[in-house]
């Protein structure tokens, strides 16, 4: 059966209060209709997903309007954090919550984003592998040993406690099959995206990843896989492409011009693609912007009728893919948003 959630990504940044009441309603909405989770990123320094610099503080709203729902981080950038802090900030999220609490972790890839750390981009992702044992154990004991600035060693007691006995963690991956690997080889989940890969090239990558689970994780189990998809769904094909399309067409505007700026800071794009110096024009923006509407009309996303969708969901399934995490807010428009989490329960039953 594959589950379904909501996933929050806005790239409006100014009217972040208007965000912040769409996304309440549609948490209280997804909870009342039984969807498995809804998910807040980190991002920070840009119109793009820069209503959600904090995801504990997103999940601590979302606890005190929901019951039932788990209540995700997509994702907690560690290295950009004191992995003691990711503990202690959804350890209360988990209180609140009464145990609802879930996160996704990633390394980071925009250049910009480590004015938070300097001292840690370059080896991202070596940090992450750690902090992922680090805040495991930590969630688990409840202690951590080191030393202090002074040098002296101390063992400290890490509160809040959580609920729950173990935390669940996703690790966040999209072109590189080894963070696929290393998902499996930690006994961690996946949280992925059809935004730079194809559905037949994640099938590899999620065989990859079950091997791997399976080779590592002797008590068993086989892990979860979740995929992300831009969402909007209308009772015909022609209804939600006349809303969603504009709004998907300036909301991949608004991420490539995000891409553009960590290139001029020195860095890569996301998934670790090499600068492109036409992405500082115009016109070629409006182009790429396109070619990424109609691929995602293609069959990588679930904008359409709910007949239209079940089709799409029956592949992703096909790739053994366990979760959807539907984004709903690429669309600024929260009376059409809310309505739309029916049909995304009624698409989950249909497809259940």
């Amino acid at each position: 059966m594959t589950e379904f959630g909501v996933f929050f990504f806005a790239a409006l940044g100014d009217p972040a209060a208007r965000t912040y009441r769409m996304m309440v309603d549609v948490a209280k909405r997804a909870d009342a209709l039984g969807l498995a989770f809804v998910s807040t990123p980190e991002r920070h320094f840009h119109r793009f997903g820069g209503a959600f610099p904090n995801p504990a503080a997103t999940c601590a709203a979302l606890a005190t309007v929901t019951s039932r729902i788990q209540l995700r981080a997509g994702s907690v950038v560690t290295p950009l954090h004191a992995p003691l802090r990711v503990v202690e900030d959804f350890a209360l999220v988990d209180c609140l919550s009464g145990g609802r609490v879930g996160i996704s972790v990633g390394s980071g890839w925009n250049v910009n984003d480590f004015v938070l750390a300097p001292d840690e981009f370059a080896g991202r992702r070596d940090r992450m592998l750690r902090d992922i044992d680090l805040i495991r154990q930590v969630w688990r004991d409840g202690t951590w040993t080191g030393a202090n600035p002074a040098g002296a060693p101390v063992t400290l007691d890490v509160y809040p406690r959580p609920v729950q006995p173990e935390l669940p963690i996703w690790v966040t991956a999209s072109r590189s099959e080894e963070t696929f690997r290393e998902a499996g080889r930690l006994g961690a989940n996946v949280l992925t995206h059809l935004e730079n890969q194809d559905i037949d090239a994640l099938k590899d990558k999620i065989a990859a990843y079950r091997k791997e689970f399976a080779a590592n994780n002797p008590a068993g189990g086989r892990g979860t896989v979740t995929v992300m998809m831009h969402t909007y769904l209308a009772p015909t094909v022609e209804q939600a492409r006349e809303v969603a399309v504009p709004w998907l067409r300036r909301y991949l505007l608004t991420a490539i011009d995000l891409e553009s700026r960590a290139v001029k800071g020195g860095g890569s794009m996301s998934g670790g693609r090499t600068g492109r110096d036409f992405l500082a024009d115009e016109r070629a923006r409006e182009r790429l912007a396109e070619v990424g509407v109609n691929r995602y009309l293609a069959g990588t996303s679930l904008i359409g009728s709910v007949d239209d969708a079940v089709a799409v969901v029956d592949a992703v399934r096909a790739v053994d893919v366990d979760e959807i995490a539907c984004l709903v807010d690429f669309v600024d428009d929260a009376e059409r948003v809310v309505a739309g989490i029916d049909r995304i329960a009624e698409l989950a039953a249909r497809t259940a």
